[in-house]
């Protein structure tokens, strides 16, 4: 489940900005079931206008839950959450030519049950996969589907998997560790036969969007746009070179390739983060620009991450589409020392943090770079790190495992994404199959994991050096590899040879 919270220096809101929110919160809108989308949301009603149904869109949970597991509980546990939730019963239909949030009065998520106890592990892990696949593969149609989808699958007695699938357009990262959260205190509150014990939401996901367009105006509006124009002119993204050449129109299909940085090396970051005042978070996206800067051998880097955008207490419990996407700006040149270029990386993030209110949507509309179905606007990587949203809720009776699902699809050029865990820090890098091979992916996943074990062992090196450490250890690589296969073949050789002598 990507989340999009990570451990940055948590921002502030100005005075004005509180009490926009305050006001809206004393007197809840009195509006008609009609309801304006979000910047967020509207881009991606868009994008669904070109490119109806496309999966990339779909978020997708999969958990694997030991013990007795009480199935009713459970569906009653996700009616519950779909009253709770406005966002969850939102249809977006057009009216006078307009996109608008239609929040139907009630709604159901119909938990379809599936018994595959009889079939043997592998065609149960097989059958896991193809559901899943199903489930986020199915177009949603916007304006007249609901928008959540489950299946719960028994593997053994006390074995089940549960699959979740929602579009992005009405929940995010964080709303997915909330709606783990919440299902968990629903399903124990039936499971013993008591109400439920969740405190009222003090507003749902459409008072969010209505206060949003009504605080991006003028002095405030302005403010955000002059820090962003002064970091993303011009407003073109530097390019990544590529395997395949880029199509006009992306397929969105993509794959990925794990990687995992031992319990060691992670302490090791978290010292050296806390030696420059700053995040392990800021560190790997630090580690992830030079990684970045050896690809393309250019200096200027662009990078796309996700951060919460619920700066509110009112919010913090929504499930809602809430993300909003800050493109973070490096300048490699002149050869800084990786400690240095950590202590710039932390003041570009935390000035980013002060300016997250402006809508990426926004700020592309302001920008107007060069607009391609083939590209994302303004950056080409993405990164994020998160906490593992799964390993914090208890479900009473219950252990929950994430089940890594692999959708097939890409959003982005390419995405690295690494979320903490008792193993250390795990990861993945996806990437479109359009532009890239797989053995390119392969091959930036192990520099990565051996750039962040050269940057704790010595992080006053200037960045060409460490650029150059990368080289002398992909030729070793190749290498090590050349003489495996050599050795491989002349052990079929002798195997070959010895049954020439022994044939009859």
């Amino acid at each position: 489940m990507a989340s999009t919270r990570h451990s940055a220096i948590a921002p502030l809101l100005d005075a004005e900005k509180r009490s926009h929110l305050a006001t809206l919160l004393r007197s809840r809108l009195q509006h008609p079931n009609q309801f304006p989308l979000s910047f967020a949301q509207q881009r991606l009603w868009f994008l669904d206008r070109l490119q109806p149904g496309n999966p990339a869109y779909t978020m997708m949970a999969a958990v694997r839950l030991r013990g007795d597991l009480n199935a009713a509980a459970l569906e009653r546990g996700f009616q519950d959450l779909v009253q709770r939730h406005e966002a969850l019963r939102t249809r977006f239909v057009l009216v006078e030519g307009q996109p608008c949030q239609q929040i139907q009065p009630t709604g159901t998520v119909p938990l379809t049950r599936l018994d595959w106890s009889a079939l043997p592990p592998e065609a149960q892990t097989a059958a896991i996969q193809a559901e899943a696949l199903d489930l986020a593969q199915r177009p949603f149609d916007l304006a007249r589907d609901g928008l959540v989808r489950s299946r719960l699958m028994q593997l053994e007695a006390e074995t089940h998997v549960l699959l979740l699938a929602l579009h992005h357009i009405v929940s995010d990262g964080w709303s997915m560790e909330v709606l783990i959260r919440e299902l968990a205190i629903l399903y124990d509150a039936h499971r013993r036969g008591q109400p439920p014990a969740l405190p009222p939401l003090p507003i749902q996901y459409a008072d969010f969007a209505v206060w949003q367009r009504q605080f991006l105006q003028g002095e405030v509006l302005e403010q955000q746009l002059n820090y962003w124009r002064s970091r993303l002119s011009p407003a073109a993204a530097p390019s990544l070179p590529t395997d395949f050449p880029r199509p006009a129109v992306r397929s969105h299909h993509g794959h990925r390739h794990g990687l995992g940085i031992s319990p060691d090396l992670t302490a090791q970051l978290q010292e050296l983060s806390q030696q420059a005042s700053a995040t392990l978070f800021m560190t790997t996206l630090a580690a992830f620009q030079v990684l970045l800067y050896a690809y393309a051998q250019q200096p200027t880097i662009r990078v796309g991450t996700p951060i919460a955008n619920r700066d509110r207490p009112e919010v913090a419990n929504l499930i809602g589409f809430f993300t909003n996407t800050l493109v973070l700006c490096a300048d490699l040149s002149g050869n800084p020392s990786f400690r240095h270029w950590l202590k710039q990386g932390r003041d570009e993030a935390v000035n980013a943090y002060a300016h997250q209110d402006l809508p990426f949507e926004k700020l592309v509309e302001e920008l107007q770079p060069q607009r391609s179905l083939g590209q994302t606007p303004l950056y080409q990587a993405w990164f994020y790190l998160q906490d593992d949203p799964v390993a914090t809720v208890a479900f009473p009776g219950l252990t929950l495992e994430p089940i890594e699902i692999n959708l097939g699809t890409a959003k982005h050029d390419l995405k690295l994404g690494l979320w903490k865990s008792p193993q250390g820090l795990q990861g993945a890098l996806e990437y479109s199959t359009d532009l890239f091979e797989s053995a390119t992916v392969k091959r930036l996943a192990r520099q990565y994991e051996a750039l962040l074990a050269e940057i704790t062992r010595d992080p006053d090196q200037p960045i060409d050096a460490l650029v150059q450490h990368l080289r002398q250890h992909e030729q070793q690589q190749r290498s090590h590899q050349q003489q495996a296969m050599l050795a491989s073949q002349r052990q079929k050789l002798r195997g070959t040879r010895r049954q020439t002598f022994t044939s009859p």
